[in-house]
């Protein structure tokens, strides 16, 4: 009887062993946000191979979070930075360098980073420290007025997605009344709707208010260019 026991004893104890290791390894992955983010990262990751290509010789302003796996202010910022990825304009980059990989470590000591996360932004390839809050309206805000090139279909059409051409397009043959109107509507909308919309949908309502007052400054400055003519050409009769 005692050699029948001992199988099974044994095998109960590698099942129980088993399960710890299982639980040890699932609640590792849980608190650490990274163990499974490779395949499924939003967030561009900066290498020794594309480093200083996005950054200086891209042609786009952009963010870069220099963190550490371990670090807490590193993980808590996590979401935050992923989410801000997803949302990003296409003018701009929103990127990462993992301090903790020994690829990217010789990254962050060039660049004499010692706190984490640290925060760099770039601006026509010229480099700058983010001092500001890291929550996420807060950065949003910062992205939006610092680092988005703004669609200008008047000056440069380049500037601008498809989508918002294809609306300038439509706007710019609309008189300036029914532009002032649009342009109090879609401020409205924004003001009324911020916590219930998304973050996509009020950064699409804050580019057509933007390309529609821009379009209106420039029939605005036509009219004043065609009036300023006439009163030119009447001077010119009367002399």
């Amino acid at each position: 009887m005692t050699s029948q026991a001992k199988p099974r004893h044994s095998f109960r104890i590698l099942f129980i062993v088993s399960a710890l290791i299982a639980a040890v390894v699932a609640a590792t992955e849980k608190e650490n946000p990274w163990s499974n983010a490779a395949s499924t990262d939003p967030v561009l990751r900066l290498t020794a191979s594309n480093y200083q290509s996005t950054v200086f010789h891209s042609g786009k302003n952009g963010m870069v979070k220099f963190y550490q796996s371990w670090c807490g202010h590193s993980i808590r910022l996590k979401p935050i930075w992923d989410q801000l990825a997803k949302e990003a304009h296409p003018s701009i980059f929103i990127a990462h360098v993992d301090c903790g990989a020994s690829k990217e470590n010789d990254i962050c000591r060039d660049n004499f980073i010692t706190t984490y996360p640290a925060l760099r932004y770039y601006v026509n390839g010229t480099e700058y420290d983010y001092k500001g809050p890291l929550a996420l309206e807060a950065l949003r805000e910062f992205i939006a007025l610092t680092l988005v090139l703004t669609c200008n279909p008047i000056l440069d059409a380049t500037t601008c997605s498809d989508r918002a051409k294809t609306y300038a397009t439509k706007w710019n043959q609309k008189d300036v009344t029914k532009i002032i109107g649009e342009i109090e509507r879609l401020g409205n909308m924004m003001k009324n709707s911020e916590s219930s919309t998304t973050a996509e949908l009020r950064s699409w309502m804050r580019e057509r208010r933007d390309i529609l007052k821009i379009i209106h400054g420039a029939k605005v400055a036509t009219v004043i260019a065609i009036q300023g003519g006439k009163e030119r050409d009447g001077n010119s009769d009367e002399l």
